[in-house]
């Protein structure tokens, strides 16, 4: 994990669902890119070009349970709050959390508690688990024909380096489409690009972590450039029940062109996706 960004999740059995979260241990610059036609967010609006100068977050939350998952995002922020983490603003301290959510209603439909955000934030550290885990334990991949055809997916992290610039990226994948390898080749869904399901929900969720001083305007275009490797390994994408939406926080420690950083966010998506199926090469 790139220095200062620390990750913390909670996995609920029961459930089949869980939360991951990324906590900011210093001040950054964040940012969005948000393609798909049903998005679940929360406070993403903060990370939008033309909103407050400040665009620093305090933590990114991924979440499974679809809206509901909001519930848990709520723990998130009272555990901050209680750590002393946040704006300050009087005698307050508001942690600036930005949060999205997948569907994962599959199998059951157990709702989170603001349990879940408290203990997803009780053992921080630099590890982040591939594969079913956290908010990635109910996702699944090509429900092209249906939710019932959906294989098993995951969490992801890829981190590659050039020179001093590290970019690392999670993913949360979701889709409706199916993964492919970087040649092409069928990883995981079914072997059609034809969707003949009905109502059929997905969302890919990824975070772009990086040391490069980017700007709010150039972070968004980071995240934009992850969602373009996502969508070259998984298809379809960005659909119209899809909620892809993808952030980027940047610790400002080197300064970098900001194309470079483009660049590598692409393929480190790539590789981001292809690890939870053990295919990176």
């Amino acid at each position: 994990m790139i220095e200062g960004i620390l990750v913390g999740g909670y996995t609920d059995e029961k459930a089949n669902s869980g939360i991951t979260v990324l906590v900011a241990e210093k001040t950054n610059v964040a940012g969005i890119s948000q393609r798909g036609g049903s998005p679940a967010t929360l406070g993403t609006d903060l990370l939008r070009p033309m909103h407050r100068s400040n665009q620093s977050v305090d933590a990114i939350v991924l979440t499974g349970r679809s809206v509901f998952g909001f519930r848990a995002v709520n723990g998130v922020l009272l555990g901050l709050y209680n750590m002393g983490i946040g704006f300050k603003i009087g005698n307050l301290r508001i942690p600036i959390v930005v949060a999205a959510a997948i569907f994962d209603f599959y199998d059951n439909e157990v709702l989170p508690s603001e349990e879940w955000g408290f203990k997803a934030i009780e053992k921080l550290s630099t590890k982040i688990p591939i594969g079913r885990y956290w908010t990635g334990r109910g996702a699944t991949v090509g429900k092209l024909k249906g939710i019932k055809y959906g294989k098993p997916s995951g969490q992801g992290y890829f981190e590659m380096e050039k020179g001093r610039l590290k970019v690392g990226v999670l993913s949360i994948v979701n889709s409706i489409g199916n993964v492919y390898d970087e040649e092409g080749k069928l990883v995981a869904g079914i072997e059609s690009e034809d969707i003949t399901g009905n109502n059929v929900v997905g969302t890919t969720l990824g975070v772009v972590i990086t040391n490069a001083k980017l700007t709010n305007s150039d972070a968004c275009r980071v995240a934009s450039s992850a969602e373009n490797g996502f969508s070259s390994v998984i298809r379809p994408y960005n659909l119209s029940l899809d909620g892809d939406t993808v952030f980027t926080i940047a610790t400002k420690e080197i300064e970098v062109n900001v194309d470079e950083v483009i660049a590598l966010a692409y393929y480190t998506a790539r590789k981001s996706v292809l690890s939870i199926f053990g295919e990176v090469k």
